[in-house]
């Protein structure tokens, strides 16, 4: 059997499908959807043969993933599958959702859009359209770090935060010998963002470059933030909200309902 991923453009697969491996995970699937199974039910569901079934949950049991019930012979899988689910964070899940939403929105507006999550304090850049974007100018920008004080993603967050966890967030870049601006300040800058109903933010990160944002949040404290990027020259803030707030607030609502786990998506 010849596996479809991986398939060169000619249709030959540069590698041969690894057919017991396959299998092994077919038959963890099924586990994991119905709890104990027997192995002649586990035939049935996954129309691998019986022999079959008996080799592969061997081979689990062996490596730890399965246990195995000596009354029934029934399989069930072992608290060790719980380390490989917890490997794949919770913000990798939501970026890999939150992709196609701002492919979207790139595609609808041509300006590049990043997506940003708070974490320990730091607002780090983990999603972008760029590379996707005719107008772009900084095609590297994941794993960047930007100012919560000073760009459009980090004040568009600010605005997500009820006023303990700001004053913590506060405390927490101050004590890392950051500098801090006047809570004050603070305040009054997002009162004014709250009234326009968006963050913005013009040369704090490149002098060439403007933002617009809006931030998101979940459960579990995932806070984020997505923007719209483009060049001073071409457009203020102001202007750039008036012609794509309304595509960016779709793009931020859809990947709220992703954090969240909301599978129906807003109109």
């Amino acid at each position: 059997m010849v596996s479809e991923i991986g398939r060169k453009k000619g249709g030959e697969a540069p590698y041969r499908d690894v057919r017991s491996l396959r299998r092994g995970l077919v038959l963890i699937e099924n586990l994991a959807r119905h709890g104990w199974m027997r192995p002649a039910e586990l035939s049935v569901a996954t129309g691998i043969d019986r022999s079959s079934i008996y080799r592969l949950l061997q081979t689990l049991v062996e490596v730890g993933y399965v246990d195995r019930r000596e009354e029934d012979g029934a399989a069930s899988l072992t608290s060790r599958i719980r380390e490989i689910a917890d490997g794949v964070r919770r913000d990798e899940v939501i970026l890999e959702l939150a992709h196609p939403h701002m492919v979207s929105l790139t595609n609808a507006i041509q300006w590049p859009s990043d997506l940003a999550l708070l974490n320990g304090g730091l607002v780090t850049i983990q999603e972008s359209t760029h590379g996707l974007s005719p107008i772009t100018f900084h095609r590297a920008t994941i794993r960047q770090e930007r100012s919560l004080f000073e760009s459009a993603l980090g004040r568009a967050i600010m605005m997500m935060l009820a006023p303990e966890e700001l004053d913590m967030l506060m405390d927490i870049i101050a004590a890392r010998g950051d500098p801090v601006p006047a809570r004050q300040a603070v305040d009054d800058l997002l009162s004014e963002y709250r009234k326009l109903g968006y963050a913005w933010a013009a040369g704090g990160y490149d002098q060439k470059v403007s933002a617009i944002a809006l931030g998101f949040r979940g459960a579990n404290q995932v806070i984020g933030s997505v923007n719209i990027v483009f060049f001073r020259r071409v457009l203020s803030p102001a202007t750039a909200a008036e012609r794509y707030l309304e595509p960016l607030r779709r793009c931020v609502s859809a990947i709220q309902a992703v954090v969240l786990g909301n599978d129906d998506q807003p109109e």
